[in-house]
């Protein structure tokens, strides 16, 4: 079985709970991928330069879905594809979560082309980890940046509740997906994983029938439509091994999307 393209989401997925992978066993495959002209994709919901930072030492092809598919870029570092966030509707977003009571004691980063952006308040060590070039600065509301994405997290909360609020308040014109169990990526609507998935098939004349993808979460379901080799992590939520045509072998702390890659390839 030979697919042209392999995209896969990072965290819960490719990546273990340590946020490590087998770098020689990749490497490895990479190789062969290209070699014979597979495209090897990341997808993920994270700020771009993180991903860069992930695949840190990998040698050879890679390309980006990155910001939830909000930037397609490849590894030269060619922007084939973005969708921003308009300034008008940025500052209405902030502005609401700022004062509607359900959404109170949101943790908040901005993803911008410059850099990645939180208040001083929402300096951690986790938010330090998943971004990269990151400004601390005393109000979102005064960035001057294109903005891919905003996030917003809770302690110990479960975001799919208060993206229904922002979903509702904004809809048709923002789109509120979950990326964590309290965490929410909002993008615009036309905007997510598949849609930077089919802008390479598009680019690169490649089918659905060619294309898998490997997802754990509920970000992931567009990008797996978008594939006939659709794999569910063994580790995935329920909704998403409900819609995949395939289960990984292993789970992601057992390197379960390398483990299908090499039967793909």
């Amino acid at each position: 079985m030979k697919v042209a393209i392999i995209a896969t989401d990072l965290d819960g997925t490719f990546l273990r709970d340590d946020h490590q992978f087998d770098h020689g066993r990749f490497q490895a495959q990479l190789d062969q991928m290209n070699a014979q002209g597979q495209h090897f994709v990341v997808a993920s919901g994270n700020q771009l330069q993180h991903c860069i930072d992930v695949f840190e030492g990998i040698r050879g092809e890679l390309t980006y879905v990155a910001e939830n598919g909000g930037l397609v870029i490849d590894n030269h570092g060619n922007v084939l594809a973005e969708s921003l966030i308009e300034p008008t509707l940025y500052q209405e977003l902030l502005t609401y979560v700022a004062n509607e009571p359900a959404l109170a004691g949101a943790e908040i980063s901005i993803s911008g082309k410059q850099a990645a952006y939180i208040r001083p308040q929402d300096d951690s060590p986790i938010m330090r980890y998943y971004l990269s070039r990151l400004q601390v600065v005393p109000s979102l509301s005064t960035i001057d940046d294109h903005i891919y994405k905003a996030t917003f997290s809770w302690q110990d909360t479960d975001a799919n509740a208060h993206a229904d609020l922002i979903n509702q308040q904004f809809a048709g014109r923002l789109r509120a997906t979950v990326s964590g169990g309290n965490g929410l990526d909002v993008i615009p609507p036309h905007v997510n994983k598949a849609s930077g998935l089919a802008y390479l098939q598009s680019h690169w004349q490649v089918t659905a029938s060619q294309t898998a993808a490997f997802g754990d979460n509920g970000n992931d379901l567009e990008m797996l439509r978008e594939a006939d080799y659709s794999y569910a992590m063994q580790n995935a939520i329920m909704p998403v091994k409900q819609m995949a045509t395939y289960l990984t072998p292993y789970d992601n702390n057992h390197d379960g999307v390398l483990a299908a890659i090499e039967t793909l390839i």
